[in-house]
């Protein structure tokens, strides 16, 4: 039983590192963006030009990124008190997204070495193939209705309805779009599919090579 807990444990963390790392690199793609300004049709919205728009969009990510800032002052925004929240909370699961990130780095590492020294790389077909399916479905159910998806999302991560924005009170999330945030999903999705489809074909390698 102690064996059988330490390897579930053990895929648990690589699971964690996976997905804190799609996570993480998703989170500081600020190019998606700069794409979404420059391409997009949300700045008449805000009346700001492209430059002063990245401006507060970097401003905003500051705040959430770093510990050491503690104020949220966007140049040309500000949050009404349930925005502030809502900003205050988001930038702790920013926190704990890294917290989570750097404790299972080590121990994931370690993992892949300790299959790759023993010959055990066959062991990652099946939760790779397992981890797939549910990222295949997680799609699935983004493309049948995005909204839906996106307010579900916010209903198990969030507490209260803080995440309710509205342009009268906060105009920032006129340049939050939706089809923004449906574009960094996808992007999370595709490199947390990547991670996996690289390990099941390093798995599935082991094989290939004995032969």
């Amino acid at each position: 039983m102690n064996g059988k807990f330490k390897r579930t444990m053990v895929w648990l963390m690589l699971l964690i590192f996976l997905l804190t790392l799609s996570i993480t690199i998703t989170i500081n793609s600020t190019w998606l963006y700069a794409l979404n300004v420059y391409y997009g049709d949300f700045l008449p919205l805000v009346n700001l030009s492209a430059k002063a728009m990245l401006q507060n969009y970097h401003a905003l990510l500051a705040y959430l990124n770093y510990p050491w800032v503690t104020t949220l002052k966007m140049p040309d925004f500000t949050d009404s008190p349930s925005a502030l929240v809502h900003f205050s909370n988001v930038k702790q699961l920013f926190m704990i997204n890294y917290i989570m990130l750097i404790g299972t780095s080590y121990p994931t590492i370690k993992w892949l070495n300790w299959l790759k020294k023993h010959e055990q790389q066959w062991r990652l077909i099946s939760i790779m193939q397992g981890t797939l399916t549910v990222l295949g479905f997680i799609l699935i159910m983004m493309f049948l209705n995005f909204n839906q998806f996106f307010i579900a999302f916010h209903k198990v991560l969030f507490r209260n309805n803080d995440w309710e924005f509205y342009p009268q009170q906060d105009p920032i999330i006129n340049a939050l779009p939706e089809s923004f945030f449906a574009q960094a999903f996808l992007l999370w999705l595709g490199c947390f599919s990547v991670f996996c489809l690289g390990l099941l074909i390093y798995g599935k390698l082991y094989f290939k090579s004995k032969k």
